[in-house]
Formats: C-alpha cells, structure tokens, sequence
C-alpha cells in the first residue's frame, strides 16, 4: 500500500464553543462569554495527524484507544466521515475518551477545559494493539507514533513497536512529549519542538549567548548517538524548522508563517507532512520543506487545522511570483537568513535545470529566480526564441517547492535585480567562470559570494530543439 502510514497514538475529540464577550462578571474579575450557535467537534491528537495525513495525500490507519461514552461515538462518527481514513478504536471501559472543549471569542480562547484520563493503559490493551500492528505493519511504509501523553504510548508499548518496525524495516516516526527520549531509543526521525529538545538535554532554559539554531544542532547531535535516531527535525515556533540527521547533515528552514492565529496542531501538521512525503518516496530533507510550508499555512488558521495538499499548492503558486516590491516585504522576514540569487531562460524545462536549481536551493535558505522575459530572451537568442512563452514557462516553475520566489526582468542581465536584491549568494552553472558572472564584482561590495553548480551533461535546451528538428 504505497503511500500509506499507520498512526498509533493519543486520539483526542477537539471541541469549540464560539461566543461574544461583552463584560466583566459582577461577581468576579472574569469575562462574561455569551455562546451562540457556532459549536463544532473535529479529530485531535493523533486524529489530528491523520486528517493532515489524509490531506498530504496519503491514506492513514489510526490505532488508539477511547471510553465507552458519547464522545467515543462523536469520534467514530468523525472518523468514518473521513474518506481516506481507517481504524482501530478500542474501548476501555476504566477511562474516558480525551475531550479538550475551548471556548472562544473572536478568535481569541478565553477558557479551555480538559475532560481526560491519562493513566497508563493496561497490559491487556498493550497486546490487543501489538497484535492488531502485527497483522497491519506489512502494509504500510512509514509509522507514526503520536504521543500526546494520555496513556496510551507506555513504554512497553513504545519498545515493542519500535523493535518490530525496525525488524520489518520500516520507518518509523515520533512526535515526543516525554521529557526524557529513550523509550523513544531506536526510532528513525523523531520531531520535538525547541522547548522539548532542551528538556531531552537536560536543559532547564533557553541558552542566550549561542544562536537557537547552533543550540539544536549540538544538542540534536548528541541525541541521535545517545539514542540511535537516524535524524531530529525540531520545529522552532516563529525560527522555522532545523533538521539534524546522523551524517552529520544539517537544515535550517525559515517559518513560513505570514500571519499566526493560532499555533495549536503545528506539530501535528509537521509530523503528518514529513510521514506522507516520506511514504511516497520524498527524501526526508524534501518532506520537511513541503512540512514547513504546510505548518506556515496552519497557523495562520484558528483552530485545530487540516492543510489540505491542494490549497497549499495553489497558495504556494499563488505567491510565487512577484514584483521587487513584494520581494522586499519577504527579504525583510529573511535578513538573517542565507538569501541565493539565480537566473536563466529555462525554456523546455529539463534534467539539468531541475539538478541545477535543487543543488542550489540545498545552499540557502530563500531561492529567487530571475526569469528572463519573452523580449529579452529574442534579444540574447533571436526571434525564433522562446519556444514556451514566459507565462506557461512561470506556471512550470511555480511547481517546483525548491523555488521560492520568481522575478520577471525584461533586460538582457539580471544586475539591476542583483543590485536591488543584494543576494548572499549567486548560482551559475560551472560552464560560467567566476569572473564572467553577472553581478560577480558587484556582490563583493556586501560580503556575497559566487557558487558554480556543475551542469548536467548534454543536458541544454539547444539539444532538445535539434532533436525535435531531426524527427520533424
């Protein structure tokens, strides 16, 4: 079952209650929330994940545990709806099911009540999911384990499942809340938050005298030997995401975030993301990219949010392209983050472009290309070029996650947009010379430099239009 993840963890029913808070209460210094009409019920915790799961694309197995109560029968209710959802529920008649019930205004919570039982659950429940993940683990690729902790990820339980996951050869994937990670110990990608990383460390309070980013590279580096993970994506709340894998690799993701209303379900999102992209053959460095984007559009929703992989790809696309003016307000966001400038026709997209443009989205953290207009190419390569005009040429590029921005310039040089840019790094193919760069003796002036990216041999749209001439 390609593309598919098995989801274990604390399911919880989300429930909100919308109002007007027009006064204070005569009877105590409290606001006076008046509800109206707008209540709603929606799959939290490790239900959460599995919608964001289902909404990258993928299909999702849930298996969690819940009471014998009506808010079981809300959760199976809202769990059958979900198209691309199956699971396992179990009943355990000693506990309730997880109910977190928030009342708002505006969209600003005023008061969350918590409805749970978290009390490890019984050995005898332990095996009942350990055999349903026995006769499960063989269709899936990728296992997630959602611990929000309610009980039911015990230790045991943790161990068992990882030990099989590993002997089956599967991935498997942790969203911690344990202070302590080694019942986590053996797990492929684990993926805490800041404040969890520097518990996990022993590490009371944040660290001002060392960059936050630095911070979880050490101590993410210490961790993977400690408990044998093969990487760490730690999400940074308004710093982005920072991946750390055992080879020593590492990423920073800016947020994407352009406005935050609400940061509850982030993670979910993230751990949800990185599963699907993984399941269907991204490289994790890939999947926490699109992650990164998903939990930026997430948070700028209210409530427990699920991205649905169309409407982040149409939101992405939507604000790819740009005039310099917008780019500013976006560079302004990115001022300590590495900036890399490239430029080109890119008429008949191909092999090379697309290893071009990756290799060079992997040296910085916010990728503008310059794409070159329709008259401005038939300057440089005549009348006959292009052959895709500069509209579909953007649409095709828009595509493609490892761009960030494009800027369409009309000159026959990219330098006036170099000029106004000031990019701390500009990519060029290793056919160019340092020197014969465009933008080369300019971008010493603020302490950039120039980076070759070697080609793709015979690789070239010159080379695709011969042969298309030699079959006509």
């Amino acid at each position: 079952m390609s593309g598919s993840v098995l989801c274990i963890g604390d399911i919880i029913l989300d429930s909100y209650s919308h109002g007007d808070v027009k006064r204070i209460s005569p009877e105590a210094p409290i606001p006076v929330l008046k509800i109206n009409n707008n209540k709603y019920e929606v799959l939290g915790g490790c239900g959460n994940v599995a919608k964001n799961i289902s909404g990258a694309g993928s299909k999702c197995h849930i298996i969690s545990v819940c009471g014998d109560d009506e808010e079981s029968k809300v959760l199976k209710k809202l769990l059958k709806d979900s198209k691309k959802i199956t699971f396992n529920l179990l009943t355990d008649n000693s506990r309730c099911t997880t109910k977190k019930i928030r009342f708002v205004s505006g969209n600003q919570q005023i008061l969350r009540v918590d409805k749970e039982f978290n009390k490890p659950i019984s050995s005898k429940l332990e095996t009942k999911i350990l055999s349903i993940l026995r006769s499960k683990i063989d269709f899936f690729d990728v296992i997630v384990l959602s611990d929000y902790s309610k009980g039911l990820l015990t230790n045991n339980l943790l161990k068992s499942t990882i030990e099989l996951s590993r002997k089956k050869n599967k991935l498997i994937i942790v969203d911690p809340k344990k202070i302590d990670f080694s019942p986590y110990k053996g797990a492929n990608i684990i993926t805490p938050n800041y404040k969890e990383l520097l518990q996990a460390s022993n590490i009371e309070k944040e660290l001002k005298k060392e960059e936050n980013a630095k911070v979880v590279v050490r101590l993410s580096r210490k961790l993977l030997k400690k408990y044998n993970f093969d990487a760490i994506v730690t999400t940074r709340s308004s710093d982005g995401i920072s991946i750390v894998d055992k080879k020593n690799n590492y990423l920073h993701l800016p947020s994407k975030a352009q406005e935050v209303f609400d940061v509850s379900g982030a993670g979910d999102t993230v751990i949800a993301y990185v599963a699907s992209g993984i399941a269907n053959g991204r490289s994790l460095f890939n999947a926490t990219e699109i992650a990164n984007d998903a939990a930026g559009f997430a948070v700028g929703k209210f409530g427990t949010t699920v991205v649905n992989e169309k409407d982040l790809f149409s939101s992405n696309q939507k604000n790819k392209l740009c005039e310099l003016k917008e780019l500013n307000n976006d560079l302004k966001k990115y001022k300590n983050k590495t900036i890399g400038f490239t430029n080109g026709c890119f008429d008949l997209i191909h092999q090379g472009h697309i290893f071009y443009l990756k290799e060079a989205r992997k040296m910085c953290d916010f990728l503008i290309l310059g794409l070159n207009s329709d008259n401005s190419i038939k300057k440089i390569k005549g009348k006959d070029r292009p052959i895709l005009n500069q509209i579909e040429r953007t649409e095709i590029l828009k595509n493609f996650d490892f761009i960030d921005k494009i800027l369409i310039f009309n000159e026959e040089t990219p330098i006036n947009l170099i000029k106004k840019i000031k990019p701390n790094i500009i990519f060029k193919g290793d056919d160019y010379s340092i020197n014969k760069v465009v933008g080369s003796k300019e971008i010493k002036k603020w302490g950039g430099q120039i980076k070759l990216i070697k080609c793709v041999k015979g690789k070239s749209t010159s080379n695709i239009i011969r042969k298309i001439k030699n079959v006509t």
